[in-house]
């Protein structure tokens, strides 16, 4: 089944089309105030360059940049409608979980605390239990490490991650294939 797949949670944006789990195109996303601008015109250039219609839409429904979220899910939101197609979130977290290296990620909620996904479970959690995180993990990625490692002190190995394309691609198909597609709500936590 052919998929479109919106993930702005980041600065790292990315666009997937996908089918049966597997990205067949994908277009990194500019960050900032530019996404509001140009978001709509990357969909629109990216399905014209490969002839794509999507069955149903993915897209990332935080936790992440309150804007950032906002605005993918709003073009998911139009598109799926007018497009009179399914469309279902996934959580933001997942799409930046190293292919490779089976490790926590962990991004800066910018309010104090952080954004955790580790073992299928997405927590907002607080800098204590941040700091016990590292005591007892050799690895750790993060779309932006840099800004963690102002915060946290540790000695591990950081692995700075995009989002995957084929992790999206294969996490989109699973879920519509088991047809785990609830209805849309947006991920965002209280205060750590």
């Amino acid at each position: 089944m052919e998929a479109l797949i919106v993930e702005t949670s980041t600065e790292k944006g990315l666009l997937v089309l996908a089918k049966d789990g597997a990205p067949l195109a994908h277009r990194a996303l500019p960050g900032g105030p530019s996404l509001s601008r140009t978001l709509a015109l990357e969909v629109d250039l990216l399905l014209k360059e490969h002839h794509f219609r999507a069955r149903y839409i993915a897209v990332g429904k935080g936790p992440g940049s309150y804007t950032g979220v906002r605005v993918g899910v709003a073009l998911a939101q139009a598109l799926s409608f007018g497009w009179e197609i399914p469309l279902f979130g996934f959580c933001s977290l997942t799409a930046f979980v190293p292919e490779k290296q089976s490790c926590p990620v962990l991004f800066d909620a910018r309010m104090g605390g952080f954004y955790l996904y580790q073992e299928g479970e997405a927590s907002l959690i607080s800098l204590e239990k941040a700091q016990a995180l590292l005591a007892k993990e050799n690895f750790l990625a993060s779309p932006h490490p840099a800004t963690i490692q102002k915060r946290l002190s540790w000695p591990g190995l950081w692995i700075e991650t995009d989002p995957s394309p084929n992790s999206l691609a294969s996490l989109a198909n699973a879920l519509w294939n088991e047809g785990k597609i609830t209805p849309l709500e947006l991920s965002y936590f209280s205060s750590p």
